[in-house]
């Protein structure tokens, strides 16, 4: 027993250092993206005005998401002392979810199965493409996944004890469905809810057990009392004609019978479970092997989630991130299962080790050290592999290519440099215009402008609103515009370039003080 707790304990803490270390690389350096910024600002806009009510973004409401992310960002700040939510404090949350929902798929494997099939998919969960992609994005989504496989892991655990002792546990689930919909939406939740429901319905234990461990109605119950206040009060602050506009109030969601064949997130969500998407083969073994057990039930919740998602109105690769633990359950038991598995890993082991070899290139000395780590485990990796113990070398590979990860997180070339660039400009930028001087951007999204120069930016996509904005001012303003168009801008305004000349795809103009513009002679589309 006493060895059994400290095999936890050690498998807890290092499933958890990876993850922190294939997040964490990176979240205060790497430039934040638009989506990230949005979040960013409007969590500093609630620690500014006071109003964790309703979401503003630049003094104008920001109903795109329920307010759960913006409240732990901005609550992170205060906890530090900051009314400035930078880049780290922002991503905080998304960090400390990769690593629940890894420690989730540990848990969801070990019930399922065994604890080393539970240990070998919390690596794998860390050791993945969505790790490193969206494991430090400050957007909700990861959040969302965590909360969402949350729902699944209790979900899970009610299925394994009688219905009349599943009350309690019932009301927990649902508190964490209300969770997951106080941060992006009933959406994911409910489809990860109703897969598993169907699953267990017409395979499992039947309609009747299922519906007695559901609890419904008061999980209904516990869903309005937590997440209706909100929205009375959001209502009662906004009007009900500008919330019913929104799309908290469920304005995008739709349904599409005619996309049903579409292969979107049956082509990108393979991508999101790399490198151990090409262990899908072997998994696919293991799914027909088990398919009315507990690899069945995992799947089905997997290719559930992609049909639904189909017929939704947008497709976006990101919807999937909560099905991650799952799938990662999927391959550990085949791992440990299959003895196919073995020359699949082997593939895997070399895609491993050219990365590693590739970004010891890109670092240089400076990522000697780790490398040198990975190396370490890629050659135990090598050697349990020959000795056919499957699941060791898995777990080995995990370990060396989480390590590899955080390395990444330090190589600008794996993320856009467009970010990069556009952080560099406008830090140059706000080191030569006054901090109250009005800013206008044209063609760009303005978050970037308004997050880093440390003022609202008004951002337009037409020209002509642009002339408009720039005439209503009293004041000279900066007009800031992609460099491809200055052209174009020059033959409706007088342009006076703010910095000095340079290589870059962005531009920033001083125009006069009520500046209008002259007629449109060849603008263009």
């Amino acid at each position: 027993m006493q060895r059994s707790r400290l095999e936890t304990l050690l498998a807890v803490l290092l499933i958890s250092v990876l993850g922190l270390a294939t997040a964490g690389r990176g979240m205060n350096d790497i430039p934040l993206e638009s989506h990230e910024i949005y979040v960013a600002q409007t969590a500093e806009n609630m620690l500014e005005s006071g109003d964790w009510l309703v979401p503003r973004l630049n003094g104008e409401y920001r109903l795109t998401k329920p307010p759960l992310s913006y409240w732990l960002v901005a609550g992170a700040a205060a906890a530090r002392g900051h009314t400035q939510v930078g880049p780290a404090v922002a991503r905080l949350p998304s960090v400390l979810a990769l690593v629940g929902i890894a420690l989730l798929a540990a848990w969801i494997g070990t019930r399922l199965f065994d604890s080393r099939t539970g240990w070998l998919a919390g690596l794998l969960c860390v050791a993945s493409f969505s790790a490193f992609k969206y494991g430090h994005n400050a957007r909700p989504d990861m959040l969302y996944a965590f909360w969402t496989t949350a729902v699944l892991a209790v979900w899970l655990g009610l299925r394994q004890v009688p219905p009349y002792a599943a009350r309690y546990r019932a009301w927990a689930m649902w508190g964490l469905f209300a969770l997951a919909t106080l941060t992006k939406g009933p959406q994911a939740p409910a489809i990860m809810l109703g897969g598993a429901v169907v699953y267990d319905g017409l395979v499992g234990s039947g309609w009747r057990a299922v519906w007695q461990r559901l609890h419904v109605l008061a999980g209904l119950a516990i869903v309005a009392a937590i997440v209706v206040p909100w929205y009375v009060l959001l209502r009662a602050a906004i009007g009900a004609t500008t919330l019913a506009d929104s799309q908290v109030s469920g304005a995008l969601l739709s349904v599409d019978i005619t996309r049903v064949f579409s292969p979107f997130y049956f082509l990108r969500t393979p991508l999101l479970w790399l490198p151990w998407t090409l262990l899908l083969p072997v998994a696919g073994l293991q799914i027909w092997h088990d398919r009315r057990g507990a690899t069945g039930l995992l799947a089905f919740g997997v290719l559930f989630a992609m049909v639904v998602f189909t017929l939704g109105p947008q497709y976006r690769e990101i919807y999937m991130l909560p099905w991650l633990a799952p799938a990662t359950v999927v391959v550990a038991a085949a791992l440990v299962r299959q003895p196919w598995a073995r020359p699949a890993l082997a593939l895997v082991f070399v895609v491993v080790v050219a990365g590693l070899g590739w970004l010891l290139y890109q670092r240089g000395p400076a990522g000697l050290a780790s490398v040198l780590v990975a190396l370490v485990a890629l050659v135990a990796a090598g050697r349990a592999l020959w000795q056919q113990r499957t699941a060791r070398s898995a777990g080995l590979i995990a370990i060396a290519f989480a390590i590899g990860l955080f390395q990444g997180g330090a190589v600008p070339k794996l993320w856009s440099s467009q970010r990069y660039e556009e952080l560099a400009f406008t830090r140059d930028l706000a080191r030569v215009i006054d901090s109250d001087t009005p800013v206008v951007v044209w063609d760009i999204d303005a978050a970037h402008y308004s997050y880093y120069l440390g003022r609202p930016a008004r951002g337009f996509e037409a020209l002509d609103a642009v002339c408009d904005w720039i005439g209503s001012q009293r004041r000279r303003v900066v007009l800031v515009y992609p460099q491809s168009r200055r052209a174009e801008l020059a033959r409706r305004m007088a342009l006076d370039a703010v910095l000095d000349a340079r290589d870059s795809e962005f531009q920033a103009s001083w125009i006069a003080a009520g500046g209008g513009c002259s007629a449109v002679t060849n603008a263009g589309s």
